[in-house]
């Protein structure tokens, strides 16, 4: 019978195998998640036996994540954009520096006080974390979020009832905006769609072994659903609208050539993440 503080202590060392420099971080949220308790709550309770059922489930989550299942899954859930998001092996992970697209795509958007309803189209909505952000963010916005994958339509179902959203968020089972016609007059389309290369040795081994493929890999570098994108989007767009997407961190230079290739575009505006990088496409009509 432990007490929080020595399961603390003993999380933190083993979790380095499958965590690392993150172990500290992952021992508190599943210490978190099992006893409802902030980081600092936890350090107020340090004394406090662990028993009974949280004990049972604790020991679950930790074999789980010794495993190498990533914590957004042994968890269940994850916040993004301040939302907590059910997150589980039929969608992507939504990840922190996805969160600039959110600031880009709000900040693309006509004013809240423009006198219409924007609508934002949102490509492979995966979790519908981009969708719902920004949702909830413009409680004006009209959204369509699409997926190819039923799975992860479900899961988005599921979260934008979780947040209320059901009526402003609609979902879409499509592969491409193909699938809507050229009168749409869309204000924003923003994805974070498939953009690692096939055969990509950076990508780690707890992603590629858990995470949906479909949402991850595009094509032998990377680049085939951001292509299909870019010649598609302006057709739905009205004027002085935008089209937002994340990208890879070494990818501005192919996009810009892609966007060459399409005329009626104006020059692609890319946006760099806290790292430095080029990592948010935004693309407008000419």
């Amino acid at each position: 019978m432990a007490t929080i503080g020595e399961w603390r202590t003993r999380l933190r060392h083993e979790l380095r195998s499958v965590a690392g420099e993150f172990a500290a971080t992952d021992s508190d949220s599943i210490l978190g998640e099992v006893l409802n308790a902030s980081p600092t709550q936890l350090t107020l309770r340090t004394t406090e036996h662990v028993v009974g059922e949280p004990e049972r489930r604790l020991a679950d989550l930790i074999t789980k994540r010794l495993s190498g299942i990533p914590l957004a899954y042994v968890l269940g859930h994850v916040e993004f954009y301040g939302l907590d998001l059910i997150c589980d092996e039929r969608v992507l992970i939504p990840r922190p520096e996805t969160e600039e697209v959110v600031n880009v795509a709000l900040k693309a958007l006509p004013p809240i006080h423009a006198g219409r309803q924007p609508l934002v189209i949102d490509v492979g909505t995966g979790s519908g974390n981009i969708a719902l952000a920004i949702a909830h963010n413009r409680p004006d916005a009209r959204i369509i979020a699409t997926d190819l994958s039923a799975d992860a339509l479900a899961v988005a179902n599921a979260n934008r009832g979780r947040h209320n959203l059901t009526e402003r968020v609609r979902l879409v089972r499509a592969s491409s905006l193909t699938a809507f016609p050229s009168t749409l007059n869309a204000d924003l389309i923003v994805s974070n769609p498939p953009y690692v290369p096939d055969d990509d040795p950076e990508v780690q081994r707890s992603v590629h072994d858990y995470e949906p493929h479909v949402a991850l890999y595009g094509g032998s570098d990377g680049t085939e659903i951001l292509r299909d994108l870019i010649s598609s989007a302006r057709s739905v767009l009205r004027p002085g609208a935008a089209l937002v997407c994340e990208i890879g961190y070494n990818q501005s230079t192919q996009i810009r050539e892609i966007v060459s290739q399409f005329p009626g575009w104006s020059d692609p505006v890319f946006h760099r993440s806290i790292a430095g990088f080029d990592r948010v496409l935004e693309l407008r009509p000419r």
